[in-house]
């Protein structure tokens, strides 16, 4: 009997996910986005809320805020009752939404077609019902649905924000790790605290075992950042045999489209590119992650992209 107890203390421990035990549970504790909180705050003194759109990267605290809103504005009584909160797969129906605060997740992968049905019922639903909308790209829904909205966007949480927050939970779960390790996380999760979380969760039976050689192979970077560097600092001068050196040694250490990415966001850094160059290096990107994503032959297109970026940067 006690055992059984006892494995059901396992499996509930197990089916807890950090990244629910350790969201933000007020608007206080919502990280680096103070003009939202600033905002919704308000709301919960006044009498006045309007439809909100927040969008930004993912990660950042937008259902986080939004579900922290909600259990500040209703008491946990009656909060299933007040509260649905929808993605855009979901099935039910109008009726359901009505008299509520929503929130739906992913509105940036509905269709246009969705979405002017969901404008309709948003406009049939505003005496009695307030919309909070989520996505990550606004440039993807329909105007009538912008207008309608108050937009919040919300910034990418800086690298000491997401240390600090990593910090703290590994404290909290009593499987500490190192600044550089948790950097390594950070650097791997590209910005979304919420993969970080993720990820550490997947690290603490690790950690606790003390098993070195597992934490440093799940640890290892998706890339080489000294690559990067060097294309970064070195590519205007380079001969042609250094690049292809260069491509053999990306397309054996990281993927395709991560290193593109990547190397756009160290140019990026850049006070000297202009941004004439900024924008030819934005096409250039696109083209080249489309090649790759069609299926075209790795190395060749990386070495097209490089030698096209040089003959920018010399130019």
């Amino acid at each position: 009997m006690v055992e059984n107890m006892e494995i059901d203390n396992q499996q509930h421990h197990i089916s807890e996910t950090w990244t629910e035990k350790y969201r933000p549970k007020t608007l206080q504790d919502v990280a680096h986005q103070e003009e939202v909180v600033t905002m919704l705050q308000g709301a919960l003194k006044g009498k006045d809320l309007p439809h909100l759109l927040f969008y930004g990267p993912p990660g950042t605290g937008k259902t986080s805020a939004a579900l922290a809103f909600c259990h500040e504005l209703y008491p946990k009584s009656i909060f299933k009752d007040r509260v649905l909160e929808l993605n855009a797969s979901d099935e039910r129906g109008i009726a359901v939404v009505r008299q509520k605060i929503v929130i739906l997740d992913e509105v940036d992968a509905m269709t246009r077609d969705a979405q002017s049905a969901m404008r309709r019922v948003i406009e049939d639903c505003s005496k009695t019902t307030r919309f909070i909308l989520i996505c990550n790209y606004v440039s993807r829904l329909i105007a009538p649905i912008v207008s309608r909205c108050a937009k919040f966007r919300f910034k990418p949480l800086p690298a000491e924000i997401q240390v600090g927050r990593l910090r703290t939970i590994c404290e909290s779960e009593g499987s500490p790790m190192s600044d550089e390790d948790l950097k390594t996380v950070m650097q791997s999760s590209e910005g979304d605290l919420r993969r970080a979380v993720c990820m550490l969760q997947s690290l603490a039976p690790i950690l606790r075992n003390g098993d070195a050689k597992s934490k440093e192979c799940y640890l290892r970077p998706t890339f080489d950042h000294k690559i990067i560097n060097e294309i970064v600092t070195t590519l205007p001068s380079a001969k042609v045999s250094e690049v292809i050196a260069m491509v053999r040694r990306v397309s054996k250490s990281c993927s395709g489209v991560s290193f593109l990415r990547k190397v756009f966001d160290e140019f990026l850094k850049d006070d000297l590119i202009n941004n004439n160059n900024i924008v030819v290096m934005g096409r250039l990107v696109a083209t080249c992650e489309k090649r790759i994503l069609d299926g075209c032959d790795l190395q060749n297109n990386l070495l097209d992209f490089l030698l096209t970026l040089r003959s920018t940067l010399v130019d």
